[in-house]
């Protein structure tokens, strides 16, 4: 799988984004999942993801509601939204834009999608799941380990808006 991040992607992030993508095995799948940093998200959200089998989008919020958003919480987002990023790229999440409403596919099974239920939904509760359990496992490997992750990368970094690596 191809990964491209964000130039101005702090290290720490980067670091993360490899180590969430090796525990989610993304790394075993074909296509290209781009993770971005931004501003402010649509709805105050804290990140957001789409995708199909073939490549990933990530965006991950900086602020919201004016205010800075905390390291935690950017590092959960990342790990929340890589879960999706892999359930679009294994095919096991397929959204559509239909005229009134939006549609997501789980699985096989047909879903309409309502900001209200939105904690209920099987992939948010896996990506809900996944993001504590990564943290935590980089939580401990940060601080019991204490060993530096090896990142692969390519001549792209500093090239163009974004930099690659190959997982």
């Amino acid at each position: 799988m191809q990964l491209f991040l964000s130039d101005r992607m702090p290290r720490y992030m980067v670091e993360f984004i490899h180590f969430a993508s090796a525990e989610l095995t993304l790394n075993r799948l074909r296509g290209d999942c781009t993770v971005l940093l931004k501003g402010t998200l649509d709805g105050e959200s804290f990140g957001l993801c789409w995708g199909d089998r073939r490549e990933a989008e990530v965006h991950i919020a900086t602020r919201q509601w004016g205010l800075p958003v905390s390291r935690e919480d950017k590092l959960k987002t990342i790990a929340h939204e890589l879960t999706h990023a892999y359930q679009y790229l294994t095919g096991r999440l397929k959204c559509s834009q239909g005229e009134a409403e939006y549609k997501s596919t789980w699985c096989g099974q047909e879903f309409t999608y309502d900001p209200e239920e939105e904690l209920n939904l099987p992939w948010e509760y896996e990506a809900n799941q996944m993001e504590q359990i990564i943290y935590d496992k980089w939580m401990e490997y940060k601080y019991k380990e204490r060993t530096p992750i090896r990142i692969v990368e390519d001549g792209a970094i500093g090239s163009g808006s974004r930099s690659h690596s190959t997982l």
